[in-house]
């Protein structure tokens, strides 16, 4: 403009933000302008026809300061077990009833409708988005950090780094220890406390666990008898191969990518098989794998600064800092510890005054504190202090603007006066959510199974390579939305939710949220989370579900009809692997009825379902010589179509 006489335009036009949001961003920013914080802003207007709502969580109180004669005596003090709970101080403990209190609430958008991709939660620093990490995990919600992370503190890659770090440097005996309680070995605590026994009666008291364990492996626990077999087999080859090449054999050895990734919830294991994976081109690519020993990966791993690769979850809420939110938006957002009191002043820093266009510095100044600056500095340090309050509005503003329809406000009763923060700007124009409104955790499905079956795919070798022309023809087959109603459906019945069904159908619609149970929700959030479907969509499977509990075919769950049931019977007949949906018999007259969910319209009418109906008929058949079987479908309209011998209906 200055140079070349060109025009400056702008826009103060949105299509991103409902009026709500635009509101508080205008008012929010007109105030700042006023008080001096900010200038040339103008009120901006949108495009958006959605009301939208601005929200504030209830703070988290913090508990009074004790003083010198409140403190308790160290006799009083409860034992903590140091190997299962940790200490924790009190912004610890306030951090994570924070983290705790927002993961509810991120719980309750999911159920009321809100995709999770459509979630984003924003802190400025990112110490505050791993506490609420961790109790999404325990919810069952996936989460996603698009910011570059280090790849070792992946806890599945510093597992692996322990083990490489033990195998180079034998005497390490924590890193044994962690190899040794990771998924690929499984040991649990009285293992390694056996293994540190074992150390105490050794004839060589300096000997190191691994040296112990190799050579005393009949007197350890089975798990660290097959521990020691592995790590001496591995001990082998990373002495004798490259980096890569020695992980590798390591990877298919201990199926690293299955004990891993079965050990972790669902939610969370594509994560860790990227990481891990990650892991195995880092040894490759590090240093252009030119020279590289086992020790120096370790070195290299340990040191930082290797990022971990980026992910795209559509079923992730994303947990962002605002400055790595810039350009990014999505229908709810999340501000955490927004009532957070001023940084305190700096000490031995450098003071800089450098507009971009001069060729030096005007002035440059050692602090030793910015609470006492000599009179020479006190202009640039005015400056700089009137600079750092206008970036916290720019980043304010970053912030709201990323809600396109909801924009909520979490934070901890601060410590000390917290000036013009977030909180204190925002509040007076919030709604405020009573921590009534918010579900309880404990009324979630949020424990996985603990011996839940996890599969990898393996290709044995040979791996036949495709001409290329066969690649280039090769079309990515997806479930359609049809489909996936129709899982969700059978997974309701499967698992007997005819009450949380009912609830469904009401769960999500306007007005009728906060008289759902937080059951209901439950079901609504893992249902639209385990099949990738909107709450329309997840409500229409519940309404097909109560029809089959409650239509025609009712009396295959009524104990006073039936004296043996079963959900998802698998059936081996004719070198053929079957599952029948449901398989009960009658008190009454002893026949057996093969029940097959169907959310088509008229089964009947498709020849494959019904040649596969007769297949289930043969396998019970079987099973039950003499025995009369008659089969069926269960439709989503509630009827029940019993299928003949020839397969008419």
């Amino acid at each position: 403009r200055d140079g070349l006489g060109g025009d400056l335009l702008a826009c103060d036009h949105t299509r991103r933000n409902a009026p709500a949001v635009i509101g508080a961003v205008n008012a929010v920013m007109q105030q700042a302008q006023e008080e001096g914080a900010w200038n040339g802003y103008r009120s901006h207007t949108t495009e958006s026809t959605a009301t939208g709502r601005v929200l504030c969580l209830p703070p988290i109180p913090r508990p009074p300061k004790a003083g010198k004669d409140d403190a308790p005596d160290a006799a009083d003090l409860p034992w903590r077990d140091s190997l299962t709970t940790p200490r924790e101080t009190p912004e610890e403990t306030l951090r994570t009833l924070e983290a705790r209190q927002a993961a509810r609430w991120v719980v309750a958008q999911i159920a009321t409708g809100t995709p999770p991709r459509e979630i984003m939660v924003l802190a400025r620093q990112r110490n505050r988005l791993s506490p609420l990490a961790d109790e999404l995990r325990l919810l069952g919600i996936a989460t996603v950090q698009p910011e570059k992370a280090d790849l070792a503190e992946a806890p599945e890659v510093a597992d692996l780094v322990a083990l490489l770090d033990v195998l180079v440097s034998p005497a390490h005996d924590l890193s044994l220890a962690r190899a040794l309680k990771s998924p690929l070995f499984g040991a649990n605590d009285a293992d390694l406390t056996a293994l540190a026994l074992l150390r105490r009666e050794d004839s060589e008291p300096r000997r190191a666990w691994l040296a112990l364990l190799l050579a005393e492996a009949d007197r350890v626990p089975p798990t660290l008898q097959a521990a020691a077999t592995a790590l001496a087999q591995y001990t082998t080859w990373v002495h004798s191969l490259p980096p890569h090449d020695a992980l590798d054999a390591i990877y298919h050895h201990g199926d690293v990518l299955a004990r891993f990734a079965a050990a972790d919830r669902p939610e969370q294991r594509q994560a860790v098989l990227a990481n891990l994976r990650a892991l195995l081109t880092t040894a490759l690519a590090q240093g252009g794998g030119r020279y590289l020993t086992p020790y120096a990966l370790v070195r290299a791993l340990r040191q930082g600064g290797i990022p971990a690769p980026g992910r795209a979850d559509p079923a992730a809420v994303r947990l962002l800092t605002i400055h790595g939110a810039k350009g990014l938006e999505a229908d709810a957002v999340l501000m955490l510890d927004t009532d957070a009191p001023p940084a305190v002043a700096d000490s031995m820093g450098v003071l800089v005054d450098w507009p971009g266009e001069a060729a030096a510095p005007r002035c440059f100044v050692f602090l030793a504190s910015e609470a006492s600056p000599p009179p020479s500095a006190n202009d640039t340090l005015a400056a700089e202090l009137t600079e750092r309050t206008r970036e916290e509005i720019n980043a304010l503003y970053v912030a709201m603007t990323r809600a396109r329809q909801v924009l909520a406000l979490s934070s901890v009763e601060p410590h000390r006066d917290s000036g013009r923060s977030p909180w204190r700007r925002i509040e007076p124009l919030a709604q405020a959510v009573a921590a009534a409104d918010l579900p309880v955790a404990a009324a979630f499905d949020t424990q996985a199974p603990a011996a839940e079956t996890f599969f990898m795919p393996f290709v044995p070798f040979p791996i036949v390579e495709w001409p290329s022309e066969a690649i280039e023809k090769e079309v990515i087959e997806t479930r359609s939305e049809a489909a996936r109603v129709g899982e969700a459906m059978h997974w309701l019945l499967e698992h007997g939710a005819l009450e949380a069904a009912n609830g469904l159908e009401s769960a999500g619609s306007p007005g009728a949220a906060s008289d759902a149970k937080p059951a209901h929700l439950a079901v609504v959030a893992r249902a639209a989370r385990e099949f990738e479907l909107p709450i329309d969509a997840v409500r229409q499977a519940a309404a097909m579900a109560r029809r089959i509990r409650t239509g025609e075919g009712a009396w295959a769950w009524d104990a006073a009809v039936i004296d043996w049931q079963g959900n998802e019977v698998t059936l081996f007949h004719g070198g053929e692997t079957q599952r029948v949906d449901r398989l009960v018999r009658r008190r009454d007259t002893g026949e057996w009825w093969v029940l097959d969910y169907k959310s088509a319209h008229r089964p009947e009418e498709q020849p494959g379902l019904v040649e596969q109906m007769n297949r289930y008929r043969n396998a019970v058949r079987h099973a039950n010589p003499g025995a009369v079987v008659r089969v069926a479908f269960l439709t989503g309209e509630g009827r029940v179509v019993e299928l003949g011998e020839e397969g008419g209906a």
